[in-house]
């Protein structure tokens, strides 16, 4: 059993891969201004052929990041993740994607993942091959990879068909003398992981709240990490909730700045969803050549997408946010200017 790297070509390597791989201070990771633009991020750390987990999972998922991978027209690319949404079937529909390693695909309520579909059954673009795990699968893969360890042992997936039809989990009996039976989640060890989180410093201290999932996990097994973030702050803002931070400075090769950047995807105490949006994207996606003219339209600079969608449409998006989750502050801000009154 070998860890789910399926990544570059043997013998190849990503920048200052030595300073990464022994955990010098003085390589990619250190403390560092580590900002830069999404085109020179995802240019550099998503090659073709690379293996990518995105962060997020029905909110918080870097969409933005997506868009460029296929705007950058990406290839081979194999896709570890858990539960995806749209940006994998844009990226399925565009060719960038060879593999699927995870536990679901689709569009949430609105609509069917029709590219990943067209590409099982149909072969179009071309084939897209999918291995699938439990729910709980994907995390422990992702679990086994930050912890430095091949694989992680559960019951969970017994009793159902994944470990005949994924090759990568073992099913063996207990070498502790139960009897019992353990299916063995290998670990999974990408590239690069591409996680949106609401706010960062400079250095690439993360914070996110609302919903985790397995970002902790995916920055810590993957090679390299590119965040993108709603905002930069500076480092003392961050200092202020330290419990927020769930990805530190070390974890991290690149910070961006993308404000809606998970758009039209919600993030919590920012926006909510675009839902209409969704729903056009989900009939557009049904006919290939319609899609293929939604990529025309949609897949451009940052910028120019925000442009489209409308200042007006954004701005409505984060008040239905607002009124929907009331968040408390939590840069401190607020509060001291409370008691200062």
């Amino acid at each position: 059993m070998t860890p789910l790297d399926h990544g570059a070509v043997a013998g190849e390597s990503f920048p200052d891969a030595a300073g990464v791989a022994s955990g010098s201070p003085t390589g990619s990771r250190s403390r560092r201004d580590k900002t830069t633009d999404l085109e020179t991020a995802i240019d550099r750390y998503v090659p073709d052929g690379a293996s990518v987990a995105f962060g997020g999972m029905g909110g918080r998922d870097p969409e933005a990041a997506a868009r460029e991978i296929v705007r950058q027209e990406k290839s081979g690319l194999t896709v570890l993740d858990d539960a995806r949404t749209t940006l994998f079937d844009i990226m399925v529909g565009a060719g960038c994607v060879d593999r699927y390693v995870g536990s679901w695909v689709g569009t949430s309520l609105i609509s069917q993942g029709h590219n990943v579909r067209n590409a099982v059954e149909n072969d179009v673009p071309h084939h897209l091959e999918m291995r699938d795990v439990s729910n709980f699968g994907s995390s422990l893969m992702f679990l086994a990879g930050a912890m430095d360890v091949p694989f992680v042992p559960t019951r969970s997936m017994l009793e159902t068909d994944i470990p005949e039809h994924n090759p990568d989990i073992e099913v063996v009996e207990d070498p502790l003398g139960s009897g019992d039976d353990l299916a063995l989640v290998p670990a999974a060890t990408p590239d690069v992981a591409v996680i949106h989180v609401q706010r960062a410093d400079r250095l690439g201290n993360a914070q996110i709240w609302g919903n985790v999932v397995n970002d902790h996990l995916k920055a810590r097994a993957a090679d390299r990490v590119v965040v993108t973030c709603e905002e930069v702050v500076p480092t003392e803002t961050i200092q202020r909730h330290p419990e927020l931070t769930k990805i530190p400075f070390y974890a991290v090769d690149a910070v961006v700045e993308v404000p809606f950047g998970s758009h039209p995807w919600h993030c919590y105490g920012y926006y909510y969803a675009d839902l209409p949006f969704y729903r056009e994207y989900g009939q557009r996606s049904r006919d290939r050549e319609d899609f293929l003219d939604w990529l025309d339209e949609w897949v451009v600079p940052h910028e120019e997408y925000l442009e489209r969608i409308g200042a007006e449409r954004l701005a409505t998006l984060e008040r239905m946010e607002a009124q929907l989750n009331d968040l408390p502050p939590v840069d401190g801000d607020a509060e001291e200017e409370e008691g200062s009154r």
